[in-house]
């Protein structure tokens, strides 16, 4: 049992890591060429970029862990019918979201506290992520489905193919040809290309067989797709919702510095996040196949196992993020100021990944089984609590406040989480007990 979970927990914490460093690639790059009015720009409008990969990442995982709790029970038509359902959502949601965000994304960046050339950085950059919708949402999207069809492996290939593609484009395109925050984009949007491509061709192959009358989307496949799917959707965005207040934070008690340098903290912060809940979303596929087999023992067994594997690389990403405090700053070319603050923020924050472990393995243990509510209000009570507690903070700390309301946040929802989760051991699954 052990040997299969790690077969499929270890290539999908690879892939998080690796959907982390595609934002790092981009900020190294444009640290080093354009500085830290780039550096802002990217950060400022990275709540965009945030929301098409939650989109994909929610649809994608909402009907996935469906077709795994089908694959468990034996229920093959069921399952291929929330793989057409989940596909033709990516499809539809893609042409949403461009057209949406394409018109809103100047005001929405006004929102976010962008002015001066930090708005006409982050104009430049979101711009050309926009026009490749497309492929944020279906690498993000068909990525969970390989992992729950027991194919983790590829899917971390494929994932390693548009990181591999980014770098090699960010380093032409923005340090050869000077194409700056334009090349930093277009790097990004063809890297994800390359990555959804990949697994559109896969799977259009693997399932050729199967009957287009099946593949069509139907109406309780998509209730419970979006039902199942809000949860991932709110942990891929919410991380990113926090990034959007603590700038706003930062930019009223801070300046554009202040700005600045958060812009590389969430770098690192986002990249050991998304590692983090590489472990817990490692461990869905596993948990939900349980699930549909009623080994309920084994599920638990699998969720107490990724809290102690999740614990220990937060306690070895602290120390690395410490140790390294003086490094980071150096890596993404920030000016002496800047890397000053940098260094103490990074102290600070790295005492918030033990939570970030407890919440992130917490989350995925409940949209696994379906403890929806419980994962709702982990999910989305992120951001409330960060709101709340940069409206008291910093009015007694000043900057200090906001740097010290991540770690707080994050402390006060994982004792949260397992409060839920010995609540959730009282009640059955509405999965478990569907159909």
């Amino acid at each position: 049992m052990m040997k299969a979970y790690l077969r499929s927990m270890l290539p999908a914490v690879l892939a998080f890591a690796f959907s982390g460093v595609y934002a790092i690639v981009d900020g190294f790059f444009v640290g080093q060429y354009i500085g830290d009015s780039g550096l802002a720009g990217i950060n400022i409008a990275y709540p965009m970029t945030a929301l098409l990969q939650a989109v994909g990442t929610g649809i994608g995982m909402g009907g996935s862990i469906h077709m795994s709790i089908c694959l468990g029970r034996g229920e093959e038509e069921e399952r291929q019918h929330y793989l057409g359902t989940t596909v033709c959502m990516l499809a539809l949601s893609s042409v949403l979201l461009l057209v949406g965000l394409w018109f809103a994304h100047p005001t929405l960046l006004r929102l976010f506290g962008a002015t001066g050339a930090v708005y006409d950085r982050g104009l430049e950059y979101i711009q050309v992520i926009i026009l490749g919708t497309f492929f944020q949402v279906f690498s993000t999207g068909l990525a969970p489905i390989f992992r729950n069809l027991g194919r983790s492996l590829f899917a971390m290939c494929a994932m390693m193919a548009g990181f591999i593609t980014n770098i090699v484009l960010d380093a032409t395109m923005i340090g050869v040809l000077g194409w700056g925050m334009y090349g930093a984009g277009l790097a990004t949007i063809i890297g994800q290309g390359v990555t959804a491509l990949l697994c559109l061709i896969v799977l259009i192959f693997t399932e050729r067989h199967v009957p287009r009358s099946q593949l069509r989307p139907t109406r309780w496949a998509v209730g419970r797709t979006l039902a199942t799917g809000l949860s991932p959707f709110g942990l891929t965005m919410s991380p990113n919702l926090v990034i959007m207040f603590v700038n706003l934070g930062a930019v009223r008690y801070g300046g554009e510095r202040a700005v600045a340098a958060y812009a590389v903290v969430s770098y690192v912060a986002v990249v050991i996040q998304l590692i983090l809940q590489g472990v817990g979303d490692g461990s869905q596929p596993t948990m939900s196949l349980y699930l549909g087999e009623g080994r309920i023992k084994d599920v638990r067994f699998i969720c107490k196992t990724a809290y102690t594997i999740a614990l220990g690389a937060a306690v070895a990403f602290g120390a690395l993020t410490i140790v390294g405090r003086d490094w980071f700053p150096v890596i993404f070319g920030a000016s002496t100021d800047t890397a000053q603050m940098i260094a103490y923020i990074l102290c600070i924050i790295a005492v918030g990944y033990l939570g970030i472990a407890v919440i992130r393995v917490t989350i995925a243990y409940f949209y696994s089984t379906g403890y929806n509510t419980y994962a709702y209000i982990l999910v989305y009570g992120e951001p409330v609590m960060i709101v709340l507690l940069l409206l008291i903070l910093p009015l007694f700390m000043g900057v200090n406040g906001v740097w010290a309301a991540i770690p707080l946040e994050q402390l006060i929802m994982a004792g949260l989480a397992l409060a839920l989760r010995a609540m959730a051991h009282r009640r059955p699954s509405s999965i478990a007990t569907a159909g």
